[in-house]
């Protein structure tokens, strides 16, 4: 009986389901000591992660405990002896982690999403959003279940102490208004609820979306009327920082690493009609010329400006894409087939 019974034992073991644990052992450490707590929120509709695989092994990806709002409760008061009078909340979009077959093999996949907001008042603020989907081949992680674990423990680490000194848009959300946080502060956004645009230079997108211009800077032209970059009102180029966009009679512009194209907006909000290399063009092999008469980069823009013509042709051209801007983050949102890693 002894041995049958280690037998069942024994055989149990062998089919047993292998785990990948996402240890939280990064610091998120606040430094300026004004945190309060980190507050998980988990919207998933299915709290399972999934399965991926490590030499043909099966491992499911879990966290070390099932109680996550415990879990992360106890990580932000492990690195934080003394609290403020903040108050953080990180909220669980998506987390999914799946094995996608190849020619030869499988590689794993990880989707996430995951966002930050303050509570001031009895009202949530956003903070920072990321949104990951990035496959793992074999040839590429000796260990690719500990490469996925890894990276969902950097992510949630980095985004938690960015959300620190994070200035938040200044929108409030309701609890039960949080589900649907992104459209209920996109509604109330200038730069998607107002008529005409504000002329001006921004230098992130936070204070584009709030259409809130540089006072210290402004659009500087050549003697054709045309857009060189931007200046200092006192007259000085030289900038410590870049620019996000500009605003020119009522027309919105992205500054992008080679070139300054037109920002446009429909039903579904905010976009520019781009190649692949003007977005990424250090992965090009073909310089690119783009606008009229490019030259240097003068204050983070360059020489030349996509005219209205340009852009119907932009519009034609297989070479030119779709390229979303996040309503509350201003990240690109790529189409597919369109990725950076050429």
């Amino acid at each position: 009986m002894k041995q049958i019974l280690l037998f069942l034992l024994f055989s149990g073991s062998l089919f047993a389901q292998k785990t990948q644990f996402i240890e939280l052992r990064q610091s998120i450490k606040d430094k300026n000591k004004l945190a309060n707590s980190i507050t998980l929120i988990d919207r998933r509709e299915d709290k399972t992660i999934g399965i991926v695989s490590h030499r043909k092994e099966p491992y499911e990806v879990k966290f070390e405990k099932d109680d996550l709002e415990k879990l992360f409760s106890d990580w932000f008061l492990e690195d934080n002896k003394v609290q403020g009078n903040t108050k953080y909340f990180l909220m669980l979009e998506d987390l999914k982690v799946k094995d996608i077959p190849t020619e030869r093999s499988v590689m794993g996949h990880l989707e996430m999403q995951i966002s930050t907001f303050l509570k001031r008042n009895d009202k949530y603020y956003f903070l920072k959003k990321i949104k990951i989907s990035k496959d793992y081949p074999q040839k590429d992680h000796a260990y690719i279940t500990r490469a996925i674990a890894a990276k969902i423990s950097s992510e949630l680490a980095n985004i938690i102490k960015d959300s620190y000194t994070e200035v938040g848009l200044n929108i409030p959300v309701s609890e039960t208004d949080l589900g649907n946080y992104e459209k209920v502060i996109s509604e109330q956004l200038p730069i998607y609820t107002s008529q005409s645009f504000t002329d001006g230079v921004y230098r992130d997108y936070k204070s584009f979306a709030e259409q809130n211009p540089d006072k210290e800077l402004t659009v500087k032209k050549n003697k054709d009327g045309m857009i060189k970059g931007v200046k200092r009102v006192d007259g000085y180029d030289n900038l410590s920082k870049d620019v996000f966009a500009i605003i020119d009679n009522g027309v919105a512009y992205k500054k992008t690493p080679i070139s300054i194209i037109e920002i446009e907006k429909d039903n579904e909000g905010i976009f520019i009609m781009a190649s692949q290399e003007e977005i990424f063009p250090q992965y090009s092999s073909t310089p690119i010329i783009v606008g009229a008469g490019a030259a240097g980069a003068i204050g983070g823009l360059v020489v030349g400006v996509i005219n209205v013509a340009a852009t119907k042709i932009r519009r034609q051209n297989a070479l030119y894409y779709r390229v979303g801007i996040d309503k509350l983050t201003g990240n690109y949102i790529l189409p597919e087939g369109f990725d950076k890693a050429k």
